[in-house]
C-alpha cells in the first residue's frame, strides 16, 4: 500500500498554500483530531491530553457543534488549537465559492459562539481540495491543512493502528485521529503508547 506520506509528497508540493508537514529538524509532531465534538469521546479524550501535557488541533464540525450543543460546556478546549471542519461533512467536489464560504463562516460563528476563538486554520473533508476551495480560504483568511500521516482509527484495530503509526510516523508529521462514534474503542487506548514512542525519540507536540 502507497503510504499517504508519498503521496502527498508528490501532489502537495505543487500547491504551497497546503501545510501537511513541518521542517524534520524542527523534531515536532503535530496531533490533529477531525470530526468533533463527540462529547462522549471529547471530554476524557481532553483528560488524556491534559494528563500526558500534549497540545493537539481540533478541526471541528459545524454539524457536530449544533447536534451536541446542550452538551458543549462541559468542552474544555484550553491549550488546544480549535480549527474548520465545514458544517457538513461531505466532499467538496463541484461545491461552489459561494457555499463553501457559508459553510465555512456558519461553523467559525458556532466555535466563536461556543468557545470565544477564532478558527484560522481548515482541513476540508476527506482531504479533498479545489480552485473553488482556494478562493473561498483566500477570503475567509483560512490556512488550508492536510497531513501526511492518517491512523485509520476509524476502521482498524487498536494493533494495527499502532504499528502503521509507529513505522510511517517522523518528526515534522501531521497525524490525523478522529473524534467520533467509529473510533471511541481504540482512540483512547492508542494514543498513550503512541505518544510515549514520540516522546521516547525526542520529540515534542505542537499546535499548527
Amino acid at each position: 500500500m502507497i503510504s499517504h506520506k508519498r503521496l502527498a509528497s508528490v501532489f502537495f508540493k505543487p500547491f504551497p498554500q497546503i501545510t501537511w508537514k513541518y521542517p524534520p529538524y524542527e523534531h515536532k509532531i503535530y496531533l490533529t483530531f477531525d470530526d468533533g465534538p463527540y462529547p462522549p469521546l471529547t471530554k476524557p479524550l481532553l483528560n488524556l491530553l491534559e494528563q500526558m501535557k500534549v497540545p493537539a488541533t481540533f478541526f471541528l464540525s459545524g454539524e457536530n457543534i449544533y447536534r451536541y450543543r446542550h452538551q458543549l460546556s462541559e468542552l474544555d478546549y484550553s491549550g488546544h488549537q480549535l480549527g474548520n471542519h465545514l458544517f457538513h461533512h461531505v466532499p467538496l467536489f463541484g461545491m461552489k465559492t459561494a457555499k463553501l464560504v457559508r459553510e465555512i463562516n456558519k461553523t467559525d460563528e458556532l466555535i466563536l459562539e461556543n468557545w470565544r476563538r477564532i478558527a484560522t486554520a481548515f482541513r476540508p473533508p476527506y482531504g479533498v481540495f479545489s480552485p473553488q476551495l482556494f478562493t473561498a480560504l483566500q477570503s475567509t483568511s483560512k490556512k488550508l491543512v492536510l497531513w501526511t500521516v492518517m491512523a485509520y482509527d476509524f476502521k482498524w484495530e487498536k494493533e494495527r493502528i499502532l504499528k502503521h503509526l509507529l513505522y510511517q510516523t517522523h518528526a515534522g508529521d501531521i497525524i490525523v485521529f478522529h473524534d467520533s462514534p467509529k473510533t471511541s474503542s481504540v482512540l483512547l487506548e492508542v494514543l498513550p503508547p503512541f505518544i510515549n514512542h514520540c516522546h521516547s525519540r525526542g520529540w515534542s507536540f505542537e499546535l499548527i
